[in-house]
């Protein structure tokens, strides 16, 4: 039996990259915005708060760019890609302590599974990783139930990259 490879392109660090790029641009337009209010208004009030302010709404925006950028990416490879099968090969849910946005507690789900390339016929892995915060514990484990060792996962498979077919999107920079 042959050896699997790993399916990651190039795209994966076009995205990884852009991701860090634009966030600090997006983050910059959201700074720009808020001192143009503070301006405009020329409150002592904005003026106080405007930074803690713009920093929290410019972060909730951004989870929302990211989360429309995987829906759009989704969407593609739904249209684009080829449906398959794949069987989960390595599945892990841990619990980490400390290390989410503000040190809040994660549940990290981690999957790899297996399938053959419908271009190449070779085996291929793919490997995601979902983080839920501490409180949502109930869904981390269903999910990891759900993608336990041995069961079938629907996939999207396009060129080098591949989408797990559910509905929750990974970590922001294992989009692609």
């Amino acid at each position: 039996m042959g050896r699997s490879q790993q399916m990651i392109g190039p795209m994966a660090l076009v995205w990884t990259l852009g991701v860090a790029i634009a966030a600090v641009a997006f983050m910059t337009g959201v700074l720009s915005l808020g001192a143009a209010i503070v301006r405009w208004t020329g409150s002592q009030l904005t003026m106080a708060l405007y930074l803690p302010v713009s920093i929290l709404l410019g972060m909730g925006a951004w989870m929302l760019v990211l989360a429309a950028a995987w829906r759009l990416r989704r969407n593609y490879l739904r249209r684009a890609g080829i449906a398959m099968s794949a069987v989960v090969v390595e599945s892990d849910l841990r619990y980490k302590h400390r290390s989410g946005t503000l040190s809040y507690d994660l549940w990290r789900v981690q999957v790899e599974v297996q399938f053959p390339h419908p271009d190449s016929g070779a085996d291929a892995r793919v490997r995601k990783q979902y983080l839920y915060p501490q409180f949502r514990e109930v869904q981390a484990r269903a999910l990891a139930e759900r993608l336990s060792v041995g069961s079938s996962v629907p996939v999207v498979v396009h060129k080098k990259s591949a989408l797990f077919d559910i509905p929750k999107r990974p970590v922001r920079t294992d989009i692609w």
